[in-house]
């Protein structure tokens, strides 16, 4: 009885989040004005995700108070309207197709069957070898769509605008490969970070290493225990191999609590009941740190 009640409460806050307040929020965000970073940020969505997505976008820039190159990248299951609406939402986004992602990749990948194959085989792999292809610049920002931004990421911002070739990444309370750690260093000789996590990673084009990650897709694809991590698995070994750079602060936070922590500068909601946790804190949080403040200026303005 209990546990039923719990589940409908929980389902009752998700849908208040979801249908009520995440639209406002959205609705009321504008882009900031000035130049954009030279760092471009990567989020890979779905039918079901794409406007996470935009909230995660949409708080990145808010808090950071920077304009961001933002390529939105679809798994082919984004239709052409939500596609107008990321648009409008967010003026001058690179929104990067699935048909046009396998054209270029098909090129990129040319030299790499396993690498080649393996993108085919879990949407996921989007997130790994799509960035290459797209990103303008030598440094990129990968972000996940169920990331949401509280406060100013100044070490994001301290990496994104000087020179400083390293990368970090979301540090996990565990450890999720493909494959044990033992194997992965074992057949690539290269020893790990970890606990890394691919929510949030400041990568260098320098760090990604398509020989490795062809060794160990060669050796491993038909047998990991887990392909879904696949992905992450990459990240962790070019960014280990890389090895400049390290995890980033906890305050960027990834955890399966209720609640964020109170310092958290992002947080990245991970769990069987992410979406729970998500959609009743993430949005009334973001309405009350990024939408009302803005209704209240108008408010004062107009007064």
């Amino acid at each position: 009885m209990i546990a039923a009640v719990r589940k409908s409460v929980r389902s009752l806050l998700r849908s208040v989040g979801r249908v009520m307040i995440a639209p406002v929020v959205v609705a009321a965000a504008r882009r900031p004005d000035g130049d954009e970073l030279p760092v471009s940020v990567h989020l890979l969505v779905s039918s079901k995700t794409w406007k996470m997505g935009l909230l995660a976008a949409l708080s990145l820039e808010h808090f950071s108070g920077r304009r961001w190159k933002i390529f939105i990248h679809e798994d082919g299951s984004v239709d052409a309207k939500a596609r107008s609406q990321i648009k409008a939402k967010v003026p001058g986004v690179r929104f990067v197709s699935r048909k046009e992602a396998d054209e270029v990749t098909e090129k990129l990948l040319a030299a790499y069957p396993a690498c080649r194959r393996n993108r085919g085989r879990h949407n996921l792999f989007l997130k790994f070898f799509d960035p290459i292809a797209f990103a303008p610049g030598h440094k990129y920002l990968i972000l996940d769509a169920d990331l949401f931004f509280y406060r100013r990421p100044d070490l994001l911002l301290d990496w994104a605008e000087g020179d400083e070739r390293a990368c970090y990444y979301n540090r996990d309370y565990k450890e999720v490969y493909a494959l044990p750690r033992e194997d992965i260093e074992r057949v690539t000789g290269v020893r790990l970070w970890e606990c890394f996590n691919s929510g949030l990673v400041c990568i260098c084009r320098d760090a990604i290493n398509l020989d490795l990650g062809e060794r160990l897709l060669t050796v491993f694809e038909s047998e990991a225990p887990h392909p879904q991590f696949f992905e992450q698995t990459l990240y962790a070994l070019c960014a280990s191999a890389f090895n400049r750079g390290g995890p980033l602060p906890p305050e960027y936070e990834i955890t399966w609590n209720i609640f964020r922590r109170p310092d958290s500068i992002c947080r990245h909601y991970v769990g069987p009941a992410k979406f729970d946790h998500l959609y009743f804190e993430g949005p009334a949080t973001l309405f009350w740190l990024m939408t009302l403040p803005k209704l209240r200026f108008s408010v004062s303005k107009e007064v």
